[in-house]
């Protein structure tokens, strides 16, 4: 099971987060506290969410309750060397 740190970015499908409306990429700011919902273990997240291009789409954190077994910690973006 994937357990997001502070600065990950994970992804979440829609039907694997608290009343999801679509693909959800948050790189995570805050990590709140685990529940458990029909045998599921539910974590507590607020991110800053992602465009697919990984731009920011606000300013503002967004609360979000990820089921864990769906969460998917996205790879780091390659650095660039000079």
């Amino acid at each position: 099971m994937n357990v997001p740190r502070l600065g990950d970015v994970i992804e979440v499908g829609d039907q694997n987060y608290m009343y999801g409306t679509g693909h959800l990429t948050l790189r995570v700011t805050c990590i709140g506290g685990r529940i458990y919902v029909h045998d599921d273990e539910w974590l507590n997240v607020e991110g800053l969410a992602l465009r697919t291009d990984g731009s920011q789409l606000g300013q503002k954190p967004r609360p979000a309750l990820v089921r864990m077994r769906a969460v998917r910690i996205a790879a780091p973006p390659p650095r660039w060397s000079a």
